[in-house]
């Protein structure tokens, strides 16, 4: 299912109607429908917040000079003592620390734990998405699997 030129707002009813009708087929009835219109949301709403978090991600990781707000408080209570009239003797670790930014797996990791309030509310909304798709998809069956019966 390609749900990715249905992104947009306005487009997501329209996108869930023919996403629905390609799940339920076109001969279905409207019960039929609304199910699969159910697992066509749930899967928009996934899509979307899978997307979100790939850009989140994405967008920070790409940010030059990103930093946690923990590491960017240090590396200022370092600058200011380092501009008293007085410096402080300071290691050339401490020195290092302040005049650098974290690149590659540290920089990923600092980035996870700086921004894991945001990244965890995305992961509920995604298990959400996913709850609210698999109950869909098992109502879906039961109703064809009903039809089915039904017909013989």
């Amino acid at each position: 299912m390609e749900v990715s030129k249905f992104d947009d707002a306005r487009g997501s009813a329209r996108a869930s109607r023919l996403i629905a009708t390609e799940i339920a087929g076109r001969g279905a009835n409207a019960e039929t429908q609304e199910l699969a219109r159910q697992v066509a949301e749930a899967q928009i709403d996934l899509r979307r917040v899978r997307y979100a978090r790939h850009q989140f991600l994405s967008d920070t990781l790409s940010m030059q000079y990103y930093d946690s707000y923990a590491n960017m408080r240090m590396r200022l209570k370092v600058q200011r003592a380092l501009l008293r009239p007085n410096p402080p003797d300071m290691s050339i670790e401490t020195l290092k620390f302040a005049t650098s930014r974290p690149q590659g797996p540290h920089k990923l990791a600092t980035i996870l734990s700086g921004e894991a309030k945001k990244l965890l509310a995305m992961d509920r909304y995604e298990r959400r998405a996913l709850s609210r798709r698999k109950f869909a998809i098992r109502a879906f069956d039961a109703a064809r699997r009903q039809v089915a019966s039904a017909r013989e």
